[in-house]
């Protein structure tokens, strides 16, 4: 290069550096605030059969209880899960709450994800091209609607921290998500309604709690004795004893026992007996408990209290439900 070609080639350089700098980037938009937490706060109450609200990795890091739980999902099941369903290991899911509703199932999970593998399995899996929206960029919140297996689900990412899946048509997917962007303000979750929030108090924390809304009809309102004609709702809670392979169960009843709360506290204590006794109730051992059946009353409450053997449970669970739980595992 010539000294004039030089010369004229640092001027044009020094131009350029002293020159107008490029426009700074825009702000980043500021954090859309989420409300994620507990996962059973997404779940609307309107049309609720049931629900189920668990901690797994609670649970799964109960020592005395890894044997009972090998014997209802063996290991192989959990690493197929993981592997098929974009990394998302079920044992290490904070926060778990299931609900049914007439032909709809809504899982809310509250775990570490990629969200772009989860999206990724989504989408592979559909059977039509699905549709995304992109909800939130900070953090990134995303929908997806496809079709599996001639069913229709939704997908919702929250960031990398929660997600959520509806199988089949209903609606409770859009009002997880109005609940978690707090569109709903005037609106109550499930297990903070009118119809479960006093069964919820009653029943306690635990890791593994069920729920049932009233009112009970046909068929069901016969069960426990006929009291379930009478209850606003049912709930069973779980807890693990420390130190032992045993598991401590409450049942609950809620309804307008008044007066009557004495007599039926009798009715549940003889109605689980006769449970207990039957071929169900020796399939998963509640023949066998290690400490009461105890009844006691409190305002608008039944509450019934065992202590059975997590094995016994555990294997009268795999007997009785193998296929489904292997179902589940490889959706």
């Amino acid at each position: 290069m010539g000294h004039g070609r030089l010369v004229a080639f640092a001027a044009g350089f020094v131009v350029a550096a002293c020159g107008p700098s490029p426009p700074p980037a825009p702000p980043a938009s500021p954090p859309v605030p989420l409300h994620l937490t507990p996962a059973c706060d997404l779940v609307p109450a309107a049309g609720l059969s049931w629900l189920v609200e668990a901690k797994p990795r609670a649970i799964a890091q109960s020592v005395d209880l890894i044997p009972a739980i090998a014997t209802i999902i063996p290991e192989n099941r959990f690493e197929t899960f993981t592997t098929t369903h974009g990394g998302v290991d079920p044992r290490q899911i904070e926060d778990l709450c299931v609900s049914h509703y007439k032909g709809v199932t809504l899982t809310i999970a509250r775990t570490p994800i990629d969200s772009d593998k989860v999206i990724d399995v989504f989408e592979r899996r559909s059977s039509r091209p699905p549709a995304r929206t992109v909800l939130a960029t900070n953090p990134a919140v995303t929908r997806v609607i496809g079709e599996v297996k001639d069913e229709k689900q939704g997908l919702i990412v929250f960031g990398r921290e929660e997600l959520a899946l509806e199988q089949g048509s209903g609606g409770p997917l859009r009002a997880a998500e109005a609940f978690a962007f707090g569109k709903l303000r005037r609106a109550q979750p499930a297990l903070r309604g009118a119809a479960l929030s006093r069964a919820a108090d009653v029943v306690g924390d635990a890791p593994l709690r069920a729920f049932a809304p009233g009112p009970f009809e046909g068929e069901t309102a016969q069960g426990l004795g006929g009291l379930l004609r009478a209850a606003t709702a049912v709930a069973i809670s779980v807890v693990p004893v420390r130190g032992a392979a045993r598991v401590a169960v409450r049942l609950v009843l809620t309804g307008a026992w008044g007066e009557d709360a004495p007599a039926a506290g009798e009715r549940l204590a003889a109605a689980v007996h006769v449970l207990s006794e039957s071929a169900i109730g020796k399939l998963f051992g509640l023949d066998r408990p290690l400490e009461g059946p105890r009844v006691r009353t409190a305002p608008e409450a039944l509450i019934l209290e065992a202590t059975y053997d997590a094995e016994v449970l555990a294997r009268g669970v795999h007997d009785a439900v193998d296929a489904e739980v292997a179902d589940i595992m490889r959706r």
